[in-house]
């Protein structure tokens, strides 16, 4: 019995420690009908600027730390790597529509 407590304490132990080794990098918005219609070719710009720095940012914080050890032992790594492609995936989508509406609203290319 006493090693049966002491089992179930180190799995509800593990679980708890893997549960805070999984990154979050948070998401990229959706491009909104207000922003579409009033952001101007500038802030169209500013916005791919920090979107393509949230991708940078995400890459970054991706490399290999302790946590991935932890996140390894708790789910083979598979929790970083998911929160990692809809983070990339949510930035990917918001590039693109800010790219479609500088084409539609005809802004010349952007300064390098």
């Amino acid at each position: 019995m006493n090693r049966f407590i002491s089992l179930t304490l180190s799995v509800v132990a593990l679980v708890a420690i893997q549960g805070c080794a999984t990154k979050t990098y948070g998401r990229q918005g959706s491009l909104t009908d207000y922003e579409k219609e009033s952001m101007s070719c500038r802030e169209i710009d500013l916005d791919l600027a920090k979107t393509r720095g949230f991708i940078d940012h995400v890459n970054k914080e991706s490399e290999f730390s302790g946590k991935d050890v932890l996140a390894f032992l708790g789910d083979f790594g598979i929790g970083n790597s998911m929160e990692k492609s809809a983070a990339l995936e949510s930035a990917n989508a918001r590039i693109a529509r800010l790219s479609e509406l500088k084409r539609t609203k005809q802004c010349p290319a952007s300064p390098v």
